[in-house]
């Protein structure tokens, strides 16, 4: 071809050729944005962004943030999701209608699978449905963009840029998912002061005239849970994937309902809770109560230094109470000073780890150490934090003390 039009031939001109061919085969209006206005209070836009942290607990790791952000006044909230499934979608889509105090007339998505079941023709959506009943519990109209077509919510694509560069560069150090929520918060309080390109006001004055606008929120919140049964193993704990959850001994063996939401598993024996946990994400963990053992260890006393939920309690409380069951062993003899430790964590259920604590301490610090110590400090502190009654107003005659001589008289006429 260069040579046909008598081109010289060098990679220069190759180049040049291959982009003018390039050119001449692409859209002209591929690249060409119409420009949008919104009306107050009627649409938002949902995406999804990973980034990575440097968490206390888990150390470098990836984190999810949903974030939804109002188009008119360009108000955001930003929720540390677990993931991104169902659950989690729902649950930030849930608490980002709280945060803003109503709900958008219409939510713009890309085709999430929590949310779309079958992309069809054109702008039709088969929709998961859970989604569609959540949809219409809150009584907005979900949009889609066109697969491939992400620029479509051009402002919430922006947004991730922006929270990617403001709160994730450097690297920020967190506690746990809630410590990164914390982090998210601060920045929507700041949001609230800075101003975006073309705008002259605030975004929390821009917010201000926009949230009026808003459907109110519904007077129930939606469900997210989804509900499945569960077998309660010989150990007293249920499984879902590789996680495991505990249930009250008394269950062992039984079957159960198991609830997951985003956030929490609760288990249920048919609309009874017995059980609720905060929901673990990762792999071989476990979430085990030690109310949920102690009817158990009270007949298998010698099974407690071995016992998994002892040893996961005795790790995160204070140091008082494993010197409360070394002095109860010397004391008592070890079978008799593990039955009495026992019958001091029974009290821990019913009173509250942090009301047994202080009695525990002062207990290790008299001359007698005995469970009816603990209780006697544990009832002291009850007895100061009870409110004295309130007087009692007498109703009946008034009563006045007499002389002898008047006695006398009634007595003797």
């Amino acid at each position: 071809m260069l040579l046909e039009e008598e081109r010289p031939v060098s990679e220069r001109t190759v180049r040049a050729v291959v982009r003018e061919v390039r050119d001449s085969l692409r859209d002209p209006l591929e690249r060409a944005y119409v420009p949008l206005a919104y009306e107050p209070g009627e649409d938002a836009q949902v995406d999804f962004l990973e980034a990575e942290v440097e968490d206390d607990e888990e150390g470098r790791t990836t984190c999810h943030v949903l974030i939804v952000r109002a188009c008119w006044s360009r108000r955001t909230f930003r929720y540390a999701a677990p993931n991104q499934t169902r659950e989690a979608l729902l649950q930030g889509l849930i608490l980002a209608f709280e945060f803003f105090g109503g709900v958008f007339w219409r939510l713009w998505f890309d085709n999430l699978t929590p949310a779309v079941r079958k992309v069809l023709r054109g702008r039709r959506r088969e929709l998961q449905r859970g989604f569609e009943a959540f949809q219409a519990h809150y009584g907005f109209k979900a949009e889609f963009c066109a697969p491939g077509k992400g620029h479509e919510k051009g402002g919430v694509e922006n947004e991730v840029k922006y929270t990617k560069q403001e709160a994730f560069a450097p690297m920020p150090r967190v506690a746990g998912r809630q410590g990164l929520q914390e982090h998210l918060d601060r920045m929507a309080e700041t949001d609230l002061e800075r101003s975006v390109r073309g705008q002259s006001q605030t975004i929390g004055a821009m917010w201000e005239l926009e949230k009026g606008q808003l459907m109110p929120l519904p007077e129930h919140r939606f469900d997210v849970g989804t509900v499945r049964s569960a077998a309660v193993s010989p150990r007293c704990w249920v499984q879902t994937g590789t996680n495991f959850y505990s249930v009250p001994a008394k269950f062992a063996g039984r079957t159960v309902l198991m609830k997951l939401d985003a956030e929490e598993v609760v288990l249920l024996e048919g609309s009874k809770e017995i059980a609720r946990h905060t929901r673990l994400y990762g792999r071989q963990r476990m979430s085990l109560k030690l109310e949920h053992y102690l009817p158990l260890l009270a007949r298998k006393h010698r099974a407690l230094d071995r016992a998994l939920p002892v040893r996961n309690w005795l790790a995160q409380v204070p140091a008082c109470w494993p010197r409360l069951l070394a002095e109860l062993r010397e004391r008592a003899g070890e079978v008799d000073g593990s039955k009495q430790f026992l019958s001091v964590l029974q009290l821990c259920p019913v009173h509250g780890l942090e009301a047994t604590t202080p009695a525990v301490e002062r207990t290790l610090a008299s001359a007698q150490v005995s469970p009816y110590v603990v209780r006697y400090h544990l009832g002291l502190e009850h007895e100061r934090g009870d409110e004295p009654p309130e007087s009692i107003p007498r109703q009946g005659p008034d009563a006045r003390q007499g002389r002898p001589q008047d006695y006398m008289e009634v007595l003797h006429g």
